[in-house]
């Protein structure tokens, strides 16, 4: 079932991409990768120099990447986001930022068969990159510094307003429309081959 720009799978949304043109989609990418790669960059940079120290939104109830119970996703039910952050304390985190190609085309058909019924607007993982965390910490900071600076949801004004940002300001220049943590104590890690992280 398909809400606007959402689609609704499973009773879990996922976001679309607002066309369907798989050619166009790869054109877009190729735009938007490089400018995409170094505002991440930045931000990993600026969480490397600020340290990792009370994490403004982590621990508490402020938490906007939690659910209907204001609860971090990072920490499943409990407030302080089960990452004992607290103290005053600056710790200098490790965070290594690897810039990722775009999604190779063959891999982003099989996509498309295997998990979205050949429906290209559900592609949307064409542009990504990966940061390497040594600990819970540094992967709260970064989390904290992605909030602060993202619209978090599916949330849109008006049936066909799909792309307005209903609490947007300035420094709101990304939205995160879900959150996969592998991190979560419950997930069973053997089908990811025994990864862990969070995937944006």
């Amino acid at each position: 079932r398909r809400a606007g720009r959402w689609s609704l799978r499973g009773g879990r949304s996922k976001a679309r991409q607002t066309h369907g043109d798989i050619d166009l989609l790869f054109d877009e990418a190729a735009m938007v990768n490089e400018p995409f790669l170094d505002l991440m960059a930045t931000l990993v940079d600026f969480v490397l120099v600020e340290g990792v120290r009370d994490v403004p939104g982590v621990g508490t109830e402020d938490c906007r990447l939690g659910g209907a119970n204001e609860e971090c996703r990072l920490g499943g039910a409990n407030e302080e986001c089960g990452l004992g952050l607290g103290g005053t304390n600056v710790a200098r985190p490790a965070l290594a930022f690897q810039r990722g190609p775009i999604k190779r085309p063959e891999r982003a058909l099989q996509k498309l068969v295997r998990r979205y019924e050949r429906d290209v607007a559900m592609l949307t993982d064409l542009v990504r990159c990966t940061v390497l965390a040594e600990d819970l910490r540094e992967v709260a900071a970064l989390m904290a510094a992605l909030d602060a600076r993202s619209v978090v949801g599916l949330a849109w004004v008006g049936e066909d307003d799909a792309t307005t940002f209903p609490d947007i300001a300035g420094t709101r220049i990304l939205r995160i429309t879900a959150v996969d943590n592998r991190l979560d104590e419950t997930y069973d890690d053997s089908r990811s081959g025994g990864d862990r992280g969070l995937s944006l």
